[in-house]
């Protein structure tokens, strides 16, 4: 406490805020631009929309991706699966194993990964929600459901991003002296913990699960902004306010936390991400020229100058950066056996010695003894 006193003294100091109080606008700007007060309206607007509907206002896989290569193959739209997100619109999982094939990468290096040019169409943006420009990107295991939002990062367009990924397991141990972690790793079923997120158990669904419902029995709605099932109500904005304040709420007493578990086990991907410009100068004019019998939004995007080429793709190169991997296993400092093995060494160091001790001055006492018995034995024979 003292060293924050000692900067609000020395470094710190209140801003000049005399001539904002007048500025009633002030405050509404970022009421009027936030992206979570327009996904609310939109979010339920759209409630009544099916899926095939939503997925048909969003990005076109065939038109968004203009070029992908894996293990130095060709890939395409077919190697892809969709889900939308109700902020990011129609997504897309390469590699998801559905189809009963995962892919393997037995080779390090950005040849022999995943290459990806993504044209990203502006002129589709809707203007009030799209405060930013680029692609959304997600790694994670066959099995879950992708929480971009949580999880994701961005990619700017006019640049081309270097992903280099490193896998690491983590292993945990149950019971309260550990993790407390659970091995519910199948599907959910009705009242499990992660029951509104298919695939695996990971811990931030089952967090979402448990705000949703902890949302829906006190607001009577499902907010708009977790997974909620076909059957519900979305809430309308004029109930927002509740929904705010159960959040809120549960955040504060950690109820969702303490109920979700870590799972036992787990894989993660780390990554490194660099980034260059791209195309380069030199390159967009060739670029151009390829593009050009690409489709009709592309060839409008091209004689865009207020946009610019650069500004409609985005270059993305996901690969290992080496086959190594981390392994973090949780264990007991010391088990049992350790346990009873130190007992053991310590009784027999510290006892024995004492033992020893004990005996060795009982033979000094008994030679002791010896001698003075022999002397007291001379001294008898020579007085008489």
């Amino acid at each position: 406490m003292a060293v924050i006193e000692d900067l609000a003294r020395e470094f710190y100091s209140r801003p000049n805020v005399e001539g904002i109080a007048n500025m009633s606008w002030f405050n509404n700007v970022g009421e009027a631009a936030s992206e979570k007060t327009v996904l609310l309206n939109l979010t339920h607007t759209l409630a009544n929309y099916t899926l095939t509907q939503l997925s048909a206002m969003g990005h076109d896989i065939q038109e968004m991706l203009q070029e992908c290569t894996f293990l130095g193959s060709n890939c395409g739209p077919k190697d892809f699966y969709q889900f939308y997100d109700k902020l990011y619109g129609n997504c897309y999982t390469f590699n998801s194993g559905i189809d009963g094939q995962v892919e393997v990468i037995t080779t390090p290096g950005s040849t022999f990964g995943l290459s990806l040019t993504l044209f990203i169409n502006q002129s589709a943006y809707v203007p009030a929600l799209s405060t930013q420009a680029g692609v959304r990107i997600m790694l994670h295991r066959q099995g879950e459901v992708p929480l971009i939002t949580e999880d994701g990062f961005n990619l700017s367009p006019g640049t081309k991003s270097a992903v280099a990924v490193k896998y690491i397991e983590v292993s945990r141990q149950p019971g309260s002296m550990f993790s407390n972690c659970t091995h519910q790793m199948a599907p959910p079923q009705d009242g499990g913990l992660h029951e509104f997120y298919p695939g695996n158990y990971t811990q931030k669904a089952c967090i979402n699960t448990c705000l949703q419902k902890g949302i829906m029995s006190t607001c009577g709605c499902a907010s708009p902004f977790y997974r909620y099932p076909p059957t519900a109500e979305v809430c309308p904005p004029i109930v927002f306010d509740c929904v705010e304040r159960r959040e809120l709420q549960m955040f504060n007493d950690n109820s969702c936390q303490k109920s979700c578990p870590l799972p036992c086990w787990e894989s993660q991907y780390q990554y490194t991400l660099s980034a260059s410009q791209w195309p380069s100068n030199s390159y967009k004019p060739y670029l151009a020229k390829l593009l050009k019998e690409r489709g009709s939004s592309i060839l409008s995007a091209l004689t865009d100058e207020t946009v610019g080429l650069a500004q409609e793709f985005v270059k993305l190169e996901v690969f290992y950066d080496n086959l190594n991997y981390l392994q973090y296993s949780e264990k007991q400092s010391m088990t049992v056996e350790d346990l009873v093995g130190a007992i053991g060494g310590h009784l027999g160091l510290w006892i024995g010695m004492s033992i020893l001790s004990f005996v060795e001055v009982i033979e000094l006492i008994v030679d002791l003894l010896k001698v003075f018995a022999g002397a007291f034995s001379n001294n008898r024979v020579k007085n008489s």
